[in-house]
This record gives C-alpha cells, structure tokens and sequence, in this order.
C-alpha cells in the first residue's frame, strides 16, 4: 500500500462526468480512538463501495442503499486507510447493474457481486501512489461502466422532483407527473433503488430535516411545519423510526452519527473551487 497523507480525511469530487451517479470520493487514515463506540451511520438512500487495508489484506465491500441507521462502532480503527466512494441513490444500479432491491441495507463482498469491478478497484488501491492519482483511477473506472446509460429517466425525473419537494410529494402526484402508474413507479424504484417511492421521500424529508438541525437548531414545532408535519409528536415519532433517537436525543449525541450534508459538503466545495 503506497498511499499516504497527513490528513485523516481526503475528500474530493468525482470527475464531472461521474457527478450524476458518484458524490465523492473519500480517503481515510483512522487513528486510535477517532471512532467512538456509538458511531452511527444515519441512512440516505444512496449505496457505497468501501476498500479497506489492515496492515494485511485489502478487503473491499458493496453496501447497498442504506434505509436504516448502521453501527459502525471502533470498527474502523483497526483500519491502516479506507477508500469510501459514496454514490448517488441510483449510481450503484448504473455500476452494478444488479437489482438494488436485493442490495438495500446489507454489506456484501464486491468479490461475490461484480468481480471485475472488485479487481479493477483493488488493484488501483493497492498500487496509486498518491491520492489524487487513486481518484483519478477510480474516475476511469467508474466511467467504463457509464457508456450506456441503465437508469431510467422516469427515475431520474422522479427523484429530482422529490428533492426539490424536499419529500413533500405525494406518490398518487409524482406518478402522474412522470407518467407512471403508482405501480410501476414502485417497482422502477425498487429495482433501481433498492426501496419504493414512500420510503425514498420519507428519507429525503429525513435528511431535509437532518440539514436543518445541522444548519441551526430551530425550535422543533417550526422545523416540523417547515418538513411538512401534521405536527411536532408526528414529527418526533417519524424521527425515531429512522434515526433510532428522537431530535432532541441527536441533539446531545450528534457527534456519534455522521451525516454528509454537514461533514462532507463544505469540504467538497472547497475542493471543486480549487479545481
């Protein structure tokens, strides 16, 4: 393993032809204690490929969409260094090409999924020898995979009208703006995305939530009317389900999850002005 760097974190952007289906890549050299015990990943519905070096081997990973909270504890202490590239919801089903329903929420070897992709990515991890050089080798391969475009444009619409409803849409609504029966629409996602449209706009109004808080803490009611809420206790409730703790609770813990929206996009914008 050649890589190194001073910095415990390397965040950069993909190539932009990459943008649609890769949000970023991230290099990242733990260190004893950096990852507490209650370390918890919070879900958003977009999938990730994970290499990691121990001192001996090089073990690499496929998580799928992710739906629920994931404990990650200590676990990634034990690491040397730890590539993590985190992909659009769909980017996974346009690199894989495998049905996302049978992926979402569990952590698979990319050995047993996409084998050629597994030996395309260990090889660039074990021989880079900079970082800039591993995302660059990363771009190439990721865009091998994009010479014909899988993800469906029905898709595509769908969930860019989701976002920009922030989840505030109802699916009986987006079917008909995308011209799909709710049916279809369904099974589209699932197969694309790994869960069904209510799930998908319930976690886009969950990270919507997420980035408020992050942002400033407004009181509960406000942010609850802002998302959409009939009102705070549904608020709460809806919280819990996802995240496991309620607003208040992840309030005083927040250092124990990770979000992107606040951990990640600052450093991707430094990054993209300095390109």
């Amino acid at each position: 393993m050649l890589i190194h760097s001073d910095n415990a974190f390397n965040i950069s952007p993909p190539h932009i032809l990459l943008n649609e289906y890769v949000f970023f890549y991230n290099v990242v050299f733990p260190t004893p204690g950096m990852f507490v015990a209650n370390y918890t990943l919070m879900p958003d519905a977009c999938g990730t490929l994970s290499l990691t070096f121990n001192g001996r081997n090089i073990q690499a990973e496929l998580w799928g969409a992710s739906v629920t909270p994931t404990l990650l504890g200590t676990e990634p202490n034990k690491y040397h260094v730890m590539l993590l590239i985190q992909l659009s919801p769909y980017g996974l089903y346009q690199i894989t090409h495998c049905h996302q329903g049978e992926l979402a929420d569990k952590r698979l070897l990319l050995e047993n999924v996409d084998k050629r992709l597994f030996t395309s990515l260990c090889q660039a991890f074990e021989t880079a020898d900079n970082i800039s050089g591993l995302f660059s080798m990363c771009d190439k391969i990721l865009y091998s995979r994009m010479e014909h475009c899988i993800v469906s444009e029905a898709l595509l619409s769908a969930t860019r009208k989701i976002s920009d409803n922030q989840g505030q849409i109802l699916v009986s609504e987006l079917a008909k703006k995308v011209g799909y029966s709710e049916r279809q629409l369904n099974r589209l996602f699932l197969m694309q995305i790994g869960m069904n449209v209510k799930s998908y706009t319930r976690l886009v109004r969950f990270n919507y939530v997420l980035s408020n808080i992050q942002k400033s803490p407004y009181f509960f009611s406000e942010l609850s009317q802002q998302a959409g809420y009939f009102d705070q206790p549904h608020f709460d409730k809806d919280f819990k389900a996802i995240s496991g703790v309620t607003p208040q609770n992840y309030l005083k813990t927040m250092s124990d999850f990770y979000y992107d929206a606040s951990e990640v996009s600052p450093m991707l914008s430094l990054r993209r002005d300095s390109i």
